[in-house]
């Protein structure tokens, strides 16, 4: 039974670990070095609330749930925190495109009754909705600061760490691990040192 207690310590700590991401990248909103488009975030909040609220249906374990319900909180609270401090711009196709497929995903959980269904679903999605962000950080590595994406990827490792102590079915390891992934390959390409004679993890 230790490792199950264990457990409990790693998905308080993979919580706290999502919170401290955001309170990083409010950080970097407030000094300039990222600015958000509120629009874009009204999305990711929605998406995150989706994806969040399915992964407590699908796992029924309130220790795996911690992260996806302080990722939910925490989405929503920076969308009403760049109303204040960030720009609008008009959403792009492709981003109406991400709400389609969010509000699909509702009708699959109601359709099928199956939480399982809309996680795994919204997952897909989610690796859809990374592609646009690849490629802006890939041209321009300063649009966003790698710290908080670094944060986000162990806090995402961490949870799948408790996925398998506390293992039921493989439908609970799916979120956990392709975010770590896609918050990883963000970090990865955001980092100061691919700018010609700069080192600089994030100040």
């Amino acid at each position: 039974m230790g490792y199950l207690h264990f457990s409990i310590y790693l998905g308080v700590f993979a919580g706290i670990l999502q919170i401290v991401g955001y309170l990083f990248y409010v950080k970097k909103i407030n000094v300039g070095r990222v600015k958000p488009n509120t629009a874009t975030w009204s999305i990711w909040a929605f998406g995150a609330v989706l994806e969040s609220s399915s992964y407590v249906f699908t796992t029924g374990d309130w220790v795996k749930n911690i992260l996806p319900i302080a990722c939910g909180v925490s989405a929503v609270l920076l969308f009403f925190y760049c109303l204040r401090f960030g720009y609008f711009k008009r959403l792009t196709s492709f981003e109406w495109f991400l709400v389609l497929l969010d509000c699909t995903a509702i009708f699959i959980w109601w359709w099928y009754s199956s939480a399982v269904y809309a996680n795994l679903f919204l997952v897909s999605t989610a690796i859809v909705s990374f592609i646009p962000i690849f490629l802006h950080v890939w041209r321009d590595p300063m649009v966003e600061d790698a710290k908080p994406w670094y944060i986000w990827t162990i806090a995402y490792s961490t949870l799948a760490v408790v996925v398998v102590l506390r293992w039921e079915k493989w439908e609970d390891l799916v979120y956990p691990l392709i975010f770590a992934i896609l918050h990883a390959i963000v970090a990865i390409l955001a980092l100061d040192s691919r700018m010609p004679g700069k080192f600089k993890f994030g100040a």
